[in-house]
Order: C-alpha cells, then sequence, then structure tokens
C-alpha cells in the first residue's frame, strides 16, 4: 500500500487508496482467469472422470447391488424367489435326467420320461 503522509489531502489519500484498491483487484482477476479452465479442459476433465468410472470395477458392483436392491423392492421379493425356486426345479430335474442317463442311457432315460416319476 502507497504510504499516507501528512501533507496529503484527505482526497489525495483516498485516491492512492482507491488506486490501490484497483490494482489489487486486477490482480486478482487476473489470477482467476488464469486458473479459470477453459471450455476444453472441462471437456476433457468430464470425459477423463466418465472414463474411469466406467473402468473401475468397483463401480459396476456398487451399481448392480443397487439396482438389484431396487428391482427387489419395487418387483418385491416373491418375484426374485419365484424365479430362483423355478430354476432350482429345473435343476433338480436335469441333475436327476443326468443321473438315470448315466445309470440306464437313453432308454432308460425316455422309459422314464414316458412313464412319469409317479408310476410305480
Amino acid at each position: 500500500m502507497p504510504p499516507i503522509t501528512p501533507d496529503l489531502t484527505p482526497h489525495q489519500a483516498l485516491d492512492r487508496k482507491l488506486d490501490y484498491l484497483a490494482e489489487m483487484v486486477g490482480d486478482v482477476h487476473e489470477l482467476v482467469d488464469k486458473r479459470s479452465p477453459n471450455e476444453e479442459a472441462l471437456r476433457a476433465a468430464v470425459r477423463d472422470g466418465i472414463v474411469a468410472a466406467a473402468s473401475d470395477p468397483d463401480v459396476w458392483s456398487v451399481a448392480l447391488a443397487t439396482l438389484r436392491a431396487q428391482a427387489q423392492s419395487e418387483a418385491g421379493g416373491w418375484l426374485f424367489g419365484g424365479v430362483r425356486a423355478f430354476f432350482s426345479r429345473v435343476a433338480w430335474l436335469c441333475l436327476i435326467g443326468l443321473g438315470i442317463y448315466l445309470v440306464g442311457g437313453w432308454a432308460a432315460l425316455v422309459a422314464f420320461i414316458k412313464t412319469g416319476a409317479t408310476h410305480p
């Protein structure tokens, strides 16, 4: 700040202070302009952030877990329980069919399917 001496009039002292403040504001304005990212830098930063997030497996696992939780809350647990039960029964039928095939071959499997599991 410029020195304010007693030989200055109040008007001159005020002018010096205002000049000093104008210089400071100009310096701050230049610093802000230098630090402000331009449009291309912002695009590049956003693009890099999206690429980094999309290539992170933790982001995908959290997103899938959240999606599953939301789907269960919207559709209800009964839907997913029913689908799980259906595929469990299909898996057991395939396992039983594979066991019959391994023991008796195609003829035993076809005979089992024709007569049914409940026929003695």
